[in-house]
């Protein structure tokens, strides 16, 4: 019986090492063992406390296109894309393309209330649900659901002022090194 448990021990020791070794291994599980402990990309808003976009960010209240702070950002990534839509109507209210990362190293980025009419010249703007190039903040009948996604793309997209979502899907295809959304809801108030 002692044969047979240290038999099963040794058989656990030697499956546990083939797996640790299949992790690392290239094409199988992780390439390398940083890349396993890198963090991942993360987007925060001052504009969104507990889960509520603050009202000077809607529409009727100084549409100020929303404030976000992206953290972790890939060194493979050279530019950043944001996409704002309303989940309950699936309405565009921001898409920003060809933002600068910053510093070829940097791993962060803040991007300061009001960037659709601060930084409109650092970026190309599409076109909202109202037909406006630039932020539309929200303004819905009652409470609704916003995702803002920003993208870290390793190249600049080709589009022009004006852009529509789909033709954004189609520019980023295979520029994409990572993606991060953040959700806040947001109630109408007059």
């Amino acid at each position: 019986m002692q044969k047979v448990r240290q038999a099963i021990a040794y058989t656990v020791a030697a499956l546990l090492i083939a797996v640790g070794a299949l992790a690392f291994a290239p094409g199988i599980g992780v390439a390398h063992p940083e890349e396993a402990l890198a963090k991942s990309m993360k987007v925060t808003s001052a504009g969104i406390k507990d889960g509520k976009i603050a009202k000077k960010y809607g529409y009727n209240h100084g549409n100020t296109s929303i404030p976000l702070k992206v953290k972790n950002i890939p060194k493979k990534a050279k530019y950043l894309a944001i996409y704002m839509r309303d989940l309950d109507v699936d309405w565009d209210h921001w898409l920003a393309a060809n933002l600068s990362k910053g510093k070829s190293k940097a791993t962060s980025k803040k991007i300061v209330a009001g960037a659709s009419n601060k930084w409109a010249s650092k970026m190309v703007q599409g076109i909202t649900g109202v037909g406006i190039e630039k932020y539309e903040g929200p303004h819905p009948p009652v409470t609704h659901t916003y995702a803002i996604t920003v993208y870290a793309l390793k190249s600049k997209v080709d589009l022009s002022a004006g852009f529509t979502y789909s033709q954004f899907k189609k520019a980023i295809k295979g520029k994409v090194v990572k993606k991060c959304t953040i959700k806040g809801k947001y109630t109408y108030t007059s």
